[in-house]
């Protein structure tokens, strides 16, 4: 435990600030670029033979035409990685998972409610096969919307955005390490 709190001032604090500045631009290029492209061995872990393995190839590789609208929501939520987990945070560096959420996604123009069950029940339903970039994940203790306690924006391979709970920050996580059960495509209202 520090004996004291750096001030926003500090030197210290600021070259923190600088190289988180900088992580997030790099992250932000993956986003425009692509994973795989911009961070070599982003996936390193196998993608997951459920998701996506329907579609076209180029439907994957770019996200899927409908997804690109979505951009704007993942690159929103990957900006906040490494943020803190606060229950019933939206912003603007502390999150709960459904805060993240709906914040990310008004910046693709599409409102969604703010608690996780009812942001499925403001998506169209998708099977795991039909994921594509942007879409959300949801996890249930019950397989229904009135069980839904956690939320998650997908970002294809297998992987996912998440404030998951006190004591983490927003980190991207991948299936098999927490797998979702619902699925859902946000749509612009």
């Amino acid at each position: 435990m520090p004996d004291r709190i750096p001030d926003d001032d500090h030197p210290s604090h600021q070259g923190r600030c600088t190289l988180r500045g900088a992580l997030v631009a790099v992250v932000g290029a993956a986003v425009i670029v692509g994973t795989a492209a911009a961070v070599p061995g982003a996936l390193a872990d196998p993608p997951d033979p459920a998701a996506n393995e329907d579609a076209p190839a180029e439907a994957v590789a770019d996200g899927g035409a409908g997804a690109r609208g979505l951009e704007p929501a993942v690159a929103f939520a990957m900006g906040h990685v490494g943020d803190t987990y606060a229950l019933g945070g939206d912003g603007p560096h502390r999150w709960d998972c459904s805060g993240l959420v709906q914040q990310a996604y008004r910046r693709a123009g599409v409102r969604l409610p703010r608690i996780a069950a009812d942001q499925y029940r403001a998506t169209s339903r998708i099977s795991r096969k039909a994921l594509r970039r942007g879409d959300l994940v949801f996890w249930s203790s019950d397989g229904r919307a009135s069980g839904i306690h956690h939320v998650g924006v997908y970002l294809g391979g297998g992987r996912y955005i998440e404030a998951a709970r006190p004591g983490t920050k927003v980190r991207i996580s991948a299936f098999s390490r927490y797998s979702p059960n619902l699925y859902g495509r946000p749509v612009a209202r």
